[in-house]
């Protein structure tokens, strides 16, 4: 689970006080979650998915190699070879089987650690408060009710309710489209306002930070409202998704998945993202 405020309720974090959200998540603004309230948070509502990726496991790898069309006729090779008692030729064809399963299952183990290393290597990171200190921690361990230290040149790792703002300014054009920073103001006025019926738009919810935005000025602090697939992106991106219709007919599709199996298109399951 990847929310605690629902998107259908009455009032978005946006349109509540601080405290009142800091309470919804059991946090505080100056100290941050505590060890129990962070390990609390993340089974409750788990990691963030959206940021963690997981490797290639090494039976899948094998298993791609021992289901190749390739080694699947050396096999039948090698079965008719000792069933006429072919054993010279059973033997080099036996051979033959390991050798290219061996060679295959290591080339992309090989191949598959290189990608898991480059992607440790370029994996973002965000400074949030917990326990009073001031830690560096990897997106995907991001959880709710966090307290995330917003400055010049961050990318915001989560949907955020700002509670400081210091002539603070964030690039949200891949979000809204504004060619402009928006300027930030904890101080919104939401008294009787309903984010259904007043049509406050994202980029007038000035007191909310929002993931994949960049911080272009000023600095300050914000809780994380909002995770994984329920940030306002993921949003935009599954309302998308679900109106794009797939441009390839059947008779394709089936010969994109007999070309796979025989190796003459390429799996795109073990490309590099």
């Amino acid at each position: 689970m990847d929310a605690s405020f629902n998107h259908n309720e009455e009032q978005h974090p946006f349109l509540l006080s601080i405290r009142h959200v800091a309470g919804h998540l059991g946090t505080n603004t100056e100290t941050g979650l505590d060890a129990v309230n962070t390990q609390e948070a993340q089974r409750k509502y788990g990691l963030d998915k959206l940021h963690s990726k997981a490797g290639v496991k090494w039976n899948s790898v094998l298993l791609k190699q021992v289901s190749n069309v390739m080694i699947l006729i050396l096999v039948l090779a090698m079965a008719l070879t000792n069933g006429v008692t072919d054993y010279v030729e059973g033997v080099v064809n036996t051979a033959l089987v390991f050798l290219n399963v061996l060679l295959g299952f290591y080339q992309d183990s090989q191949a598959t650690k290189k990608m898991d290393s480059l992607r440790s290597l370029s994996s973002p990171s965000a400074p949030v408060i917990r326990g009073e200190n001031v830690e560096t921690i990897s997106l995907s361990e991001v959880v709710l009710g966090d307290v995330f230290l917003v400055k010049a040149g961050n990318t915001i790792p989560a949907d955020l309710r700002l509670f400081e703002a210091m002539n603070l300014e964030a690039d949200e054009k891949i979000l809204t489209g504004e060619a402009l920073p928006v300027a930030k103001d904890v101080e919104l006025d939401s008294t009787g306002r309903d984010e259904f019926d007043t049509g406050i738009g994202i980029g007038d919810r000035v007191n909310v930070a929002y993931s994949s935005s960049t911080v272009t000025e000023g600095r300050g602090h914000g809780i994380v409202v909002y995770t994984g697939i329920s940030i306002e992106i993921g949003h935009i991106a599954a309302s998308v998704q679900e109106n794009v219709k797939p441009v390839t007919g059947t008779r394709l599709r089936i010969w994109d998945a007999v070309g796979n199996y025989l190796g003459l298109t390429e799996d795109s399951r073990y490309t590099f993202p």
